[in-house]
């Protein structure tokens, strides 16, 4: 059908953005030395994630444990687990990915040594060895170790414990990822490391304990690390862009990010028009989010949008072109994440018309 056609409000992807999207971050990621290990919490899809792994990508990243579940069962073999895992549920869960898929690498991020002691305990009951990165603190203050004694404790504590390995670090700076103005952005999120690698190279090197994966950075920050040793990047949002990392600002431009693309979209429908500059759509904070701030209405720079509660988006028309009532507008989110979690199903648009259909296989996995 064509994307006009579909009922509203509707989640949908220019697919071939997203593939020159695609092509394009791994071409930069290339051009850097580096490895791209993209997060996929911003898609939930295992069709996604086969196709960035196609395109030359090593792997992926899961925020959540029940993100890899979903992975695993369409067939992703190579997962980073980002968030630590507590409690005997999550780290029985975690087992039994290693015994159900022998044949997948998968790493599981942690930062404390009741992590390595809960985790090696049922690894070794199950004869499994479990890769693990430790999370260091990299100036967002959520979770991660602090660069010191304790970062070595905790990785001679997992050298010498049975059933985990010592696989590398993680150290990302995601509340650096929309600092605007690209030098600035890239100068906090090197400073935000440099004590990091500093004391990989005059601590943990002479011990023979240099990480062999250092993984981190994202679509905002990947090119601020030339000269460190990052071996791979895990950029998510750069598939599908949204209004926020739009305005972040790129090389050639402090205003405005163009590295990228905007694929992901909201359909929305017309269903009021009160006054000549008012018109209310069937699109409000259930299907667009806006923890980071408010879409944009595409081809309409004479509309904002505003937040009418769950189910109904204020349009506020600063010009003499009004809408029809039924008449479809698409919007660009201003978080890719967060609205795509709003949803059951994303459309596959090609040439105006829908090509396919995915289910959001992920959605509500935040367990």
């Amino acid at each position: 059908m064509k994307l006009e056609n579909l009922d509203t409000p509707a989640l949908f992807i220019d697919i071939d953005t997203v593939e020159n999207n695609l092509t394009e971050m791994q071409r930069r990621i290339d051009h850097l030395g580096l490895t791209l290990r993209p997060h996929t919490k911003a898609h939930k899809i295992p069709q996604l994630a086969r196709k960035q792994i196609d395109f030359g990508a090593k792997g992926i990243c899961t925020s959540k444990l029940g993100e890899a579940e979903i992975m695993l069962e369409g067939g992703i073999e190579d997962i980073l687990i980002t968030t630590p895992i507590a409690g005997d549920n999550k780290v029985q869960r975690l087992i039994k990915l290693h015994t159900q898929y022998p044949k997948a690498k998968l790493y599981q991020v942690i930062d404390h040594p009741l992590h390595v002691e809960s985790i090696a305990k049922l690894a070794k009951q199950s004869q499994v060895e479990v890769n693990l990165l430790i999370e260091v603190e990299s100036g967002q203050q959520r979770c991660g170790v602090v660069v010191g004694q304790d970062l070595l404790a905790l990785i001679e504590k997992i050298v010498d414990t049975q059933g985990v390995n010592y696989s590398g670090i993680q150290a990302y700076s995601g509340h650096l990822q929309l600092i605007k103005g690209f030098e600035e952005r890239q100068k906090q999120a090197r400073t935000a490391v440099t004590d990091l690698f500093d004391y990989i190279e005059t601590e943990l090197k002479p011990r023979n304990l240099t990480p062999q994966i250092i993984s981190g950075g994202g679509t905002g920050t990947y090119q601020a690390y030339q000269g460190l040793h990052y071996t791979e990047i895990q950029a998510g949002s750069y598939l599908f862009m949204d209004a926020s990392y739009t305005k972040i600002g790129d090389e050639q431009n402090q205003d405005a990010n163009r590295q990228f693309v905007p694929a992901l979209k909201v359909l929305s429908t017309v269903i009021s028009h009160p006054t000549p500059n008012r018109a209310v759509i069937d699109a409000g904070m259930k299907s667009l989010s806006i923890d980071l701030g408010m879409p944009t209405v595409d081809t309409r720079q004479d509309i904002t949008y505003q937040c009418g509660g769950d189910e109904h988006g204020i349009l506020h028309i600063d010009s003499h072109q009004t809408l029809n009532i039924g008449q479809t507008l698409t919007l660009t989110p201003s978080h890719c994440d967060t609205t795509l979690n709003n949803f059951d199903y994303l459309h596959v648009v090609k040439n105006g018309q829908v090509v396919d259909t995915w289910k959001i296989s992920g959605r509500g996995r935040s367990d």
